[in-house]
């Protein structure tokens, strides 16, 4: 069984990004790649406040991006 790292938990969210990134047909990351990036993250590595609903947004994006 593979132990979660930090490490192991930010490369999975970047892929989880380059993944929303490449079905979306884009080259660079937009702010909803980036909130699927953060989704993955949190869901392997949970802040010190977890637990917490799964559906819950915490990720820091500009707010006038949909």
């Amino acid at each position: 069984m593979l132990t979660m790292t930090y490490k192991l938990a930010f490369a999975a969210a970047q892929d989880a990004g380059n993944r929303a990134m490449r079905v979306g047909g884009r080259k660079v990351w937009s702010a909803g790649d980036y909130r699927k990036a953060c989704e993955e993250f949190e869901r392997l590595w949970p802040s010190p406040d977890a637990p917490r609903p799964a559906n819950s947004r915490r990720c820091n994006y500009p707010p006038d991006v949909k």
